[in-house]
């Protein structure tokens, strides 16, 4: 998207420390009501009638993109994501159907695990993190990404408004303790847009209420490094807020957030002590332990790079790549390991070694380590290597190369890596277009997976490889050839050719233009059975 900055109500420094901490901000759209009237009139149609389109919803909808394209809501996103934020084409409308009259007088607190839904509700009552679409991707503890969750009509607590457990963004896992510090917004408006951060945990509720809560949930993700401060602010150093609502305190972390947001290197140099100690904590199902040590660990700089090299080292041989469940002949699951805070590859989005996190803080000194790491015959390790890599970010473009010349691996789950790797990085991309290319004019049998997912590994590929374009320093001229070519065969899924469309729509080329314009006009939805 192309975003001017008269149109957007920036954030400011509080708001911003906020969201760090909490993973949370809500916010008037500030639309006019009429506006959510005719939303909500056309969601209770789709409801009734048009269930099928599911992720699809801004079609039908359209009147949605007045909401997205506010001052208030338009700023919120380029101050957490920069100003070229991608706008993810999987768009889904979230109904929470009332619950039957005789259950509607129980007492809620708000922090249940699985409270009741009313039949036909599409909201899921669990504390849960959200997985990714097409398949997983990687957590990361910066904002890449995140959620804006839309209520179209005022929504009070016992109409079951999403609820958050704060600060959970950072954790990998959450335990019943957590469970006590989930909150439900209150003074939720007809317009009001939730902003969180993708990997919080959070849940729906009970509908008391008797009439159907409408939500619509979207998701964005960042395309560029922040390389300076995208909202009114950021000047100063760190200030925790005088209000927090999470369980913990993550004072190095939150720093570490702030000036990675405001593209400021870390100047703090913690002494180099009790590594040892801080390196015991990692990985650990200790929250506020294994945090504190990844970004402790992070500020020491050279001293703490050894140390965190030999134990992601450790992991090498352990199938750690293997999936972390085995199905049974009765269609339930058992782990692979006794371990339940062991890192391992999972499908709904991965978390890597914690200490691949602290590597990819630790800047220029870590990044030729990391390029030897991806010489490594575990997957596991070539994975964890790149992903901290990534997190390094423009520093490491020469290491692009090496990343690019493993894109022929067989293994999915290394290409996928991989790829998200370069689109990080952002620079130096032309090093792995040959090997871009290649995938995307690829569906290799290996891609098509033998398990129960609703999409293939190869959509998934072909989505982390487009997105590396867009996350690019390429100039047009370099792939406006091959973004016209995805948009010419028939798709089952629209996520490659909406990222082909938004890279030839934030450039100039007139071919370009062109074939964006003729690939819409196919596409252009028919909403005549939709009543005005």
């Amino acid at each position: 998207m192309n975003h001017q900055e008269s149109e957007a109500t920036k954030l400011d420094d509080a708001q911003i420390r906020r969201f760090i901490c909490d993973g949370i901000l809500v916010l008037d759209s500030a639309v006019d009501g009429a506006i959510h009237q005719t939303i909500r009139h056309k969601l209770e149609w789709v409801n009734k009638n048009d269930r099928r389109i599911e992720g699809n919803i801004m079609p039908r909808v359209p009147e949605l993109q007045t909401v997205l394209d506010s001052p208030v809501i338009k700023g919120a996103l380029q101050s957490l994501l920069g100003d070229d934020f991608f706008f993810h084409p999987h768009r889904m409308m979230v109904p929470s159907e009332p619950l039957p009259p005789e259950q509607r007088d129980m007492e809620l607190r708000g922090n249940e695990d699985g409270p009741p839904m009313g039949e036909g509700s599409m909201a899921y009552s669990y504390w849960h993190k959200d997985t990714y679409i097409p398949l997983g991707q990687a957590r990361y503890h910066a904002p890449y990404r995140l959620f804006l969750f839309y209520f179209p009509q005022d929504t009070p607590v016992e109409m079951g408004p999403t609820r958050v457990i704060p600060g959970s963004q950072y954790q990998d896992d959450i335990s019943v303790e957590d469970h006590a510090y989930g909150i439900v917004p209150e003074g939720i408006k007809a317009g009001s847009c939730m902003l969180a951060a993708f990997d919080i945990n959070h849940a729906g509720m009970s509908n008391l209420a008797d009439q159907t809560r409408y939500m619509v949930k979207f998701n964005f993700l960042r395309t560029s490094l922040p390389e300076q401060p995208s909202w009114n602010g950021g000047s100063g150093a760190w200030q925790t807020p005088s209000e927090l609502l999470g369980r913990y305190s993550h004072p190095q972390l939150w720093s570490t957030m702030w000036d990675w947001m405001r593209g400021h290197p870390r100047l703090d140099i913690l002494p180099a002590k009790d590594i040892a100690l801080h390196i015991s904590h990692l990985n650990s199902p200790d929250q506020p332990l294994r945090l504190d040590a990844i970004y402790s660990l992070a500020a020491m700089g050279q001293a703490a790079l050894t140390p965190l090299l030999e134990s992601l080292a450790s992991t090498q041989g352990q199938g750690r790549i293997d999936p972390p469940y085995t199905q049974n002949e009765d269609g339930s699951y058992s782990a692979n390991t006794a371990n339940s805070s062991e890192r391992r590859w999972t499908e709904g989005g991965y978390t890597f070694q914690d200490e691949a996190y602290a590597l990819g803080c630790l800047g220029e000194l870590a990044i030729d380590p990391l390029r030897q790491l991806l010489t490594s015959e575990d997957p596991w390790i070539v994975i964890n290597a790149a992903f901290a890599l990534g997190q390094i970010g423009h520093q490491a473009a020469r290491a692009v190369e090496d990343l690019a010349a493993l894109l022929d691996s067989d293994d999915h789950r290394v290409v996928r890596a991989l790829l998200e790797s370069i689109s990080c990085i952002g620079r130096n991309t032309k090093a792995a277009l040959p090997g871009i290319e290649k995938i995307l004019r690829t569906d290799r049998e290996i891609w098509r997976q033998d398990f129960d997912l609703p999409y293939l590994v190869g959509d998934q590929i072909h989505f982390n490889a487009v997105f590396a374009l867009l996350s690019s320093d390429l100039p047009i001229t370099a792939m406006e050839g091959l973004l016209l070519e995805l948009l010419a065969p028939p798709a089952k899924r629209n996520f490659v050719q909406a990222i082909a469309l938004e890279i030839l729509l934030r450039h100039d080329s007139v071919a370009g233009l062109r074939g964006a314009l003729g690939y819409l006009q196919a596409h252009c939805w028919d909403d005549t059975e939709m009543p005005a």
